[in-house]
């Protein structure tokens, strides 16, 4: 932002967009400017736009795995930190809600397990080289 380096965001109201956004009301920053464009976008056609402008983008683990192979200037940063993790959540009715609560709890119970989060860990591995959402499998288990 000091600057003024192109910065794409989707600015669609998108979990992605969201985080990007409360990202930049930590730092106080309240971006604006020719530098900072929005695309109203999908994930992949923002990317592509950033590498075709130099500038910068915060993308998903899954976009950036697929897409990498065909964006030659542009490479990651920054990532790791828990804060940018896009979690997703598992829920369902309480017990004897409804018919279909047996199913959801046992789902949730699947996705939870080690085999369950070797899937969602290792998803796209043998298509691009490495998992589609290693941040988004994580050993802790929730109680429902």
């Amino acid at each position: 932002a000091r600057t003024k380096a192109t910065f794409l965001s989707r600015g669609d109201n998108s979990g992605t967009n969201k985080k990007e956004l409360s990202i930049w009301e930590k730092t106080g920053i309240s971006p604006s400017g020719d530098w900072y464009l929005i695309t109203k976008d999908f994930m992949m056609a923002t990317l592509k736009k950033a590498n075709e402008v130099n500038g910068y983008f915060m993308t998903d683990s899954s976009t950036w795995v697929a897409g990498k192979k065909d964006l030659g200037n542009i490479k990651v940063l920054f990532k790791g930190d828990p804060y940018l993790i896009n979690t997703y959540h598992g829920l369902c009715q309480p017990e004897g809600a409804t018919k279909a609560q047996g199913y959801a709890s046992q789902f949730i119970d699947f996705l939870n397990s080690d085999h369950g989060q070797k899937i969602i860990r290792d998803y796209g591995k043998s298509l691009y080289g490495q998992g589609m959402y290693n941040d988004a499998a994580y050993a802790k288990k929730y109680d429902h």
